[in-house]
């Protein structure tokens, strides 16, 4: 009780900045407090409702909304709108609901109906929304979405995320981009249900995420399906794919990080357009013939699967100011449905080399700039040794060079020439 009589004692604006964050079914109760709180929850400027019944009958979530939309103080803003629904709720009430955030001056909304792939309905979403001029956020998890008109144009909206959003078509999800004219954060997790060619063109993108993973355990995809990315003022990339094809890939010159996974990897333009990253993650399909790579002059972190050695050898010679390199091994390694880094491989042991060369000459960055080598998954195999072995002796600034094993990756060492 002492702690809150000391909350009523805040400003009206900062309850409800607080009464914001937490679901409004424990804003509207709050409304029980006291005869100051009987109606502060009118005012708060968040919808924020999660269906716990996701096979239930719609109007467990149909009835709490439209009540809380209908008694709030309609002359107050609604600035964020998240709604987990379930796989009945009638898409009707979705449009709706919708509809009225638009009209309140929504800033930030997420919308996911929680159901199995199957049961998707089509979600028309009100064309109010594809010209609401005060969206900034927009975040839609397991939808499907038709109909999209063709004056569409978000002119505030700066941070979108689509999760296994099907579209109707390839030039649904092209006309829902393109008018995207802020956006400066996007991320996309597709299946394999998906459209053919998903065509991110999008000028103004800072930082893209992308994340194509098979679903329900089905490896059917549409053939040839992939991406065409054209963001030349990107800084920040991820690209993780169990399956597809970038198509399409242009120079990226402000570019500083670039986390790279792909079961097909054999794209010609694609290391050559991420020249200008720092930090650098790369597993991927080894080179199919002589492709031009470019120089990574700014390049002082690598991340490499042993799957992608031929690259990396590629990317050392061309590296001359890399500082820290990390081979991740591939044992035990499983397909991920999520964006870790370089911590599982699509691939299977056999695609590692068991041969290897002595380079022609030294490069640069071993004499100058290479301190911190690290081996995770090292299996101590001939081809592993030699590659070690080789680092450790001509890498003149190094400081640090360790590993850990592959029985568990319990055990961790430092590399010597005794350890050689």
């Amino acid at each position: 009780m002492d702690r809150l009589s000391d909350l009523s004692l805040l400003p009206d604006d900062l309850i409800f900045k607080i009464l914001s964050f937490v679901p409004s079914k424990v804003t509207v109760t709050t409304s029980l407090l006291s005869k100051r709180w009987r109606s502060l929850w009118k005012h708060v400027p968040a919808l924020v409702y999660a269906d716990p019944y996701i096979d239930s009958e719609y109007w467990r979530a149909s009835r709490f909304i439209d009540k809380f939309l209908l008694l709030r103080d309609t002359h107050a803003s609604l600035e964020t709108v998240n709604l987990y629904v379930g796989q009945n709720c009638p898409p009707t009430d979705i449009e709706t609901w919708v509809g009225v955030a638009v009209s309140r001056g929504v800033r930030h909304l997420l919308f996911c109906q929680c159901s199995p792939r199957p049961y998707f309905l089509p979600i028309r979403l009100p064309r109010s929304l594809y010209t609401c001029e005060t969206l900034v956020t927009l975040r839609l998890q397991q939808a499907f979405i038709v109909d999209v008109p063709l004056n569409i144009c978000f002119p505030s909206l700066k941070s979108l995320s689509l999760i296994f959003v099907d579209f109707s078509s390839d030039e649904t999800v092209h006309q829902l981009l393109s008018s995207c004219l802020v956006l400066e954060d996007l991320k996309v997790v597709r299946g394999n249900y998906d459209v053919k060619t998903f065509k991110i063109m999008v000028p103004s993108l800072q930082r893209l995420t992308v994340n194509a993973v098979f679903t329900n355990g089905d490896p059917v995809t549409v053939p040839d399906a992939g991406f065409m990315i054209e963001t030349p003022c990107l800084k920040s990339l991820a690209i993780i794919s169990q399956f597809g094809w970038i198509h399409s890939l242009v120079k990226m010159p402000y570019l500083v990080k670039a986390n790279i996974k792909l079961r097909h990897g054999d794209s010609k333009n694609l290391l050559g357009c991420v020249t200008s990253a720092k930090h650098l993650s790369l597993c991927v399909k080894k080179p199919m013939g002589s492709y031009p790579v470019g120089d990574f002059s700014q390049l002082v972190s690598l991340k490499v699967c042993t799957c992608s050695l031929e690259w990396y050898r590629l990317i050392l010679r061309r590296a001359p100011k890399l500082r820290f390199l990390r081979f991740q091994g591939q044992a035990n390694l499983l397909p991920s449905s999520y964006i870790d880094d370089l911590k599982k491989c699509y691939r299977t042991s056999g695609d590692v080399e068991t041969q290897w060369e002595r380079p022609s000459s030294v490069p640069e960055c071993l004499i100058s700039s290479l301190q911190i080598i690290e081996w995770n998954d090292y299996k101590g195999t001939v081809a592993e040794k030699s590659e070690a072995k080789y680092l450790f002796e001509n890498s003149r600034q190094l400081k640090t060079m360790s590993s850990t094993t592959s029985v568990e990756s319990l055990h961790e060492g430092v590399l010597s020439n005794d350890g050689l």
